[in-house]
């Protein structure tokens, strides 16, 4: 393989295409065929949601389907609460989704430690976000403790740093999260379709500067389509030969997300269904319950 197939290879590795559609488009079918490792699901309905990820499957059966934000977090309010991991892994599950691109941290970081563990313990990845590189940024320390899968750069300009938005920041993807936090996850673009990141640097640029920053897989967003796979390509490629984007930092990405592929198609422990959670519930001790009440 030539370095233009190479990088062409490994562009494609570290791709997230998204889909609206039940059919999945000619051209993320053929990104699959090339090397996308997955595809998101914004679907208007279960069932739709459900005939995305089995399209994906069909064609990729250790692909990534992933479902964004709405899905069941740690933090459902402003109090704090929300739902178990694993009631969240048994509905994702019955979506045929294995990536949960919608973990917001809870207010309490061992509550972001919980859901993350519990979720994941059925098989389904968590990415925690948006991180923004300032504010408390111990749910996203517990998360990266607890073995969170991915972790989502947002799209927040880091207040006094480099003007950029975290998802295109080195300094909050590179200098805080992976060299303060220490964290070794894969690193995860916030969409790339939003006009705040199309105006200001088009998503072939933002791709490429997400990658450089230390992003691993970019989500390219539902309003992506048939042209962008060919663009990102196209701006990719003169980084790389003038030395902004190393080859080494793009095979360090797609490593990360084979990664990931790898976790997600392991067999784990099924989720519990709505009956039995319920059957659990009801026979919780009432000396138990008494006792987390007075607590």
């Amino acid at each position: 393989m030539n370095t233009l197939h190479r990088i062409a290879a490994l562009v494609d590795a570290c791709l997230l295409p998204a889909c609206r559609s039940e059919r999945l488009p000619d051209w993320i079918r053929l990104g699959l065929d090339r090397g996308m490792p997955g595809v998101v699901a914004y679907a208007s309905s279960p069932d739709a949601s459900r005939r995305i990820t089995d399209a994906l499957h069909e064609r990729l059966p250790d692909g990534l389907t992933g479902r964004p934000g709405g899905a069941p977090s740690p933090r459902a309010n402003d109090s704090g609460t929300g739902g178990s991991g694993s009631s969240a892994a048994a509905e994702l599950v019955g979506l045929g989704a294995n990536f949960h691109l919608g973990v917001r941290p809870a207010l309490r970081a061992d509550e972001t430690r919980v859901f993350v563990t519990d979720l994941q313990a059925h098989g389904v990845a968590a990415a925690l976000g948006p991180f923004t590189g300032e504010g408390p940024l111990r749910p996203f320390a517990e998360g990266a403790a607890a073995g969170v899968r991915a972790i989502t750069a947002g799209r927040t300009p880091v207040p006094g740093g480099d003007g950029l938005p975290a998802t295109l920041s080195g300094q909050a993807v590179t200098g805080v999260l992976r060299g303060d936090l220490g964290y070794g996850g894969v690193v995860v673009s916030d969409t790339l379709d939003a006009p705040s990141i199309v105006n200001g640097w088009g998503v072939p640029g933002a791709a490429v500067l997400a990658w450089i920053a230390g992003v691993d897989l970019v989500q390219l967003g539902p309003a992506c389509g048939a042209g962008v796979r060919e663009a990102i390509h196209t701006a990719a490629a003169p980084a790389v030969a003038d030395g902004d984007l190393a080859p080494a930092r793009l095979e360090e990405a797609a490593e990360r997300v084979a990664r990931l592929r790898r976790w997600a198609s392991e067999p784990r422990m099924p989720a519990p269904t709505a009956a039995e959670q319920a059957a659990a519930s009801s026979s919780t001790p009432v000396s138990a319950h008494a006792s987390a009440t007075r607590r």
